[in-house]
């Protein structure tokens, strides 16, 4: 009986440590696996081009009418989640001598495509060759508190599922060319 209790503690140990001590950043459920997800390729290296729009942080940068984007709408409509997203945290690891930046996103406030995302937050990796790397740097933890219209979706990496995104400006002509986008696909019956 005594050895019985040791074993359920234990086990329920490695369950907690399991779900607060890290993880993938995904937002898979806990059996997925990389060949669950589709190879990061072809046009998804254009819609998920892990991109911060330079408008969104006061950038001056040509901005195209979101409701005439045809990317943004393919966006939309390909993405497994679109969301306000807030950063909650920046932090920064170095492999192999490089920064890694690790941006903690809450999609809590208001999912306005969700197709197989679970969490409310998401982690998202910025890498020095990632287009997004120059902005993060930049800001660095001065991103905490933005919001974001955040694009995400999962692809299968070499060892781990990655998450793939894009990051636009939190404003009514996107969410407006978002919701447009999602309301066709769902009529389309996609």
């Amino acid at each position: 009986m005594r050895n019985s209790i040791s074993v359920q503690r234990f086990g329920l140990a490695l369950f907690l440590c399991g779900v607060g001590c890290g993880g993938t950043g995904t937002t898979a459920a806990p059996s997925a696996a990389p060949r669950d997800f589709p190879a990061y390729s072809g046009q998804a290296t254009t819609l998920f081009d892990d991109r911060i729009d330079g408008n969104s942080v006061g950038l001056a940068d040509v901005a195209t009418k979101p409701r005439t984007d045809p990317v943004l709408r393919a966006r939309a409509q390909t993405a497994e989640a679109v969301a306000r997203a807030r950063v909650a945290t920046v932090s920064v690891d170095s492999t192999a001598g490089k920064p890694i930046y690790r941006l903690s996103l809450d999609l809590a406030g208001g999912f306005l495509v969700r197709r197989g995302f679970t969490d409310d937050r998401v982690e998202i990796s910025v890498r020095p060759q990632s287009p997004a790397f120059g902005v993060v740097k930049w800001l660095d933890t001065r991103l905490i508190g933005r919001t974001f219209i955040g694009f995400f979706h999962r692809y299968a990496g070499a060892e781990d599922i990655e998450v793939k995104f894009h990051l636009s400006a939190d404003d009514p002509d996107v969410l407006a060319a978002v919701r447009e986008a999602a309301m066709l696909r769902e009529m389309m019956g996609k």
